[in-house]
């Protein structure tokens, strides 16, 4: 069916509702979907709503208790209207002033902030009712716990559960996916909105949505979503079992019974609620794109080189989203200009710099429909990379792309051991170029002051691709390979807890990218190395590089604490494994490490230890 709804009042008069509940006597229109698709229209002739029966299938519905385990995580105070009138019996409120103060916040956080019982968010800073609710995407609003530390904060960034949970943001990705899909079918204006909106952009997995919020049994009062992309579509799915929560657009008096298997397109600009959930447990997810999410720099860093002019070719390239900042070309005469476009003489040394390895595209290229442009040429970099390009072999035809591959690697060092001399050499078999730098003055190694005075080794490594395209690596790391052709790679080890953390084993950041501008704030000059560890981590986090950082088996295998025992002593290891506790894999599966962070080992070990065979491993030949 396709029916007009003309609201009864109007959208102003309707505000003095918010933080309010529907009651279902005054909602006329009864919408469910036993009889098909189910359309509403609003008075500016715009979708109000669209209910997709029978989107999705039971198999659908296996991460039911992922989404559970996100939804019951933590209790949310940040809903706003949403969350209903501030109960002002809760033990966290206390009268104070014709406002509410709270004690405490939940989670055993003891910040103090002022928010209005009303929900309106016209204080400073607006607490909510406790809901169970989680943001699972990106966010375009700064982490306010940063702006201690760095005065203006990146405001797009992962959502902080997100960043904690990654694995676990990983898995709905599918879902959102299918949504997205169906989006596209059933109403392909929004689609097509959502996909020009987010060019260039981070998303959830292929989808056209930045972020999902993941509700459980949660009843949201009158509210409108204005952190919303304006023209773009909320998507709306439910699972579990459960009797009631209907969804309501009071202003129009409609309410529409939302089953599992149903999929609900929604104006969420306009004012909505649920009715109470009667029974069972229910799970609400509601894909959207976050209306900021544009303003954010991009995050991939890339450069696109077309020898000689092509209109057609830079007309492709624009209607592929991609920027003209990020488009060079040669132009000896030059006289043909385009708008933003960088245009460089054709004997500009620029051109050719770091020219290694380029990506080949015919003008006429075609991108696969799930992707966008920048998706499509990162995966290639990631996948298929030549390792040499005969640059005289360049056709008008065609572009190179370019992520710079850096040749160099860097480390900084106090003291000079056999086991450091020896990881160092690891680099130079593999074709790198090293610099060694030292505060201390040791022979052979570049003047660390240079870089940073006095520095940590946290603290001079971002200093350090700030000033120099480089690899950083601790003078730890024993190379096995090539370090992947990827633009941002951070190691992370485990931790005591047996979890992965960001380490400085290996990082690799291009030099322009706002993170390491960011994060040197972020680091002290002179701490305990400890705490700017931590707070390179916190850094991973807040800047939403949490999906460039690689597991540990990459270049960290071995965990710090069993490291001396098992690379120095490996035949020991071999003869009382239990003493060691972990259970190591054998010398073969070490071959598919990038790299092994052999930590505290200060000795060369004898040729039967582990570490020796690495060192002496086939994958250098290669």
């Amino acid at each position: 069916m396709n029916t007009q709804y003309i609201p009864e009042m109007s959208h102003k008069y309707f505000d003095q509702f918010i933080a309010e509940y529907a009651k279902e006597s005054d909602l006329i229109h009864k919408i469910n979907s036993d009889n098909g698709i189910a359309t509403g229209i609003d008075e500016e002739f715009k979708t109000l709503f669209k209910l997709i029966p029978n989107a999705f299938k039971e198999s659908d519905f296996k991460i039911y208790n992922i989404l559970n385990d996100v939804a019951e995580s933590n209790l949310n105070i940040n809903r706003g209207a949403s969350a209903g009138l501030i109960d002002r019996d809760l033990k966290n409120w206390s009268k104070k002033d014709d406002a509410y103060k709270v004690k405490h916040i939940y989670k055993e956080k003891s910040k103090y902030s002022l928010g209005r019982p009303n929900g309106t968010g016209k204080s400073s800073y607006s607490m909510s009712n406790p809901v169970n609710s989680q943001m699972l995407g990106y966010y375009d609003k700064a982490d306010l716990n940063i702006r201690k530390y760095i005065k203006n904060p990146p405001k797009c960034r992962l959502t902080s559960y997100t960043n904690s949970h990654f694995e676990q943001f990983k898995s709905v990705e599918p879902y959102v996916n299918k949504i997205s899909r169906i989006l596209k079918e059933q109403s392909p204006s929004h689609y097509e909105k959502h996909k020009k909106f987010l060019v260039n952009k981070d998303k959830i997995g292929n989808s056209v949505f930045t972020t999902l919020t993941i509700n459980k049994n949660f009843q949201t009062a009158i509210h409108t979503d204005s952190g919303d992309y304006k023209e773009g579509i909320g998507v709306i799915s439910c699972m579990g079992d459960f009797e009631g929560g209907d969804f309501c657009l009071p202003n129009y008096k409609i309410q529409i019974k939302l089953k599992p298997t149903d999929l609900l397109f929604v104006n969420v600009h306009r004012h909505h609620t649920n009715l109470p959930i009667t029974s069972g447990n229910r799970i609400s997810c509601v894909s959207y794109i976050r209306e900021h999410i544009n303003k954010c720099d991009d995050l991939v860093n890339y450069k696109i080189y077309i020898k000689d002019i092509n209109e057609d070719l830079i007309e492709y390239l624009k209607n592929n989203g991609v920027s003209s900042s990020k488009i060079y070309i040669t132009d000896n005469n030059n006289c043909l200009r385009f708008d933003g476009i960088n245009v460089l003489d054709r004997d500009s040394n620029e051109f050719f710099t770091s020219f290694t390895p380029v990506l080949h595209f015919n003008k006429i290229q075609p991108i696969p429909e799930d992707k966008t442009f920048e998706e499509y040429i990162v995966d290639k970099f990631t996948d298929l990379y030549e390792t040499e390009t005969d640059r005289e072999d360049w056709n008008e035809n065609y572009f190179c792309i370019n992520i710079p591959e850096h040749d160099s690697v860097s480390t900084l060092i106090s003291y000079k051991t056999a086991s450091i001399e020896k990881n160092i050499k690891s680099w130079e078999k593999l074709g790198y170029n090293v610099n060694v730098y030292s505060y201390n003055n040791l022979p052979g190694c570049l003047n660390a002051n240079l870089i940073c005075e006095n520095g940590d080794l946290y603290y001079f490594a971002i200093n350090l691709l700030r000033k120099k395209e480089t690899i950083f690596l601790s003078e730890d790391m024993l190379l096995l390979n090539r370090i992947p052709q990827k633009e941002i790679i951070i190691s992370s080890e485990n931790n005591r807890s047996n979890n992965a953390s960001p380490c400085l084993g290996i990082l690799k950041i291009p030099m322009n990218h706002n993170f390491l501008k960011d994060i040197s704030k972020f680091l002290n000059k002179n701490p305990n190395i400890t705490e700017n560890k931590r707070r390179f981590e916190r850094g991973i986090k807040y800047f939403a590089l949490a999906k460039h950082v690689v597991t540990p088996n990459c270049f960290c295998k071995i965990n710090r604490i069993y490291s001396k025992s098992i690379f120095e002593d490996y035949e020991l290891y071999k003869e009382q494994p239990s003493k060691y506790v972990l259970n190591i894999p054998l010398f073969e599966t070490f071959k598919n490490c990038i790299g092994v962070r052999c930590y505290n080992i200060n000795t060369i070990p004898d040729e039967n230890s582990l570490y020796s065979k690495l060192y002496s491993s086939v994958a250098y030949e290669s």
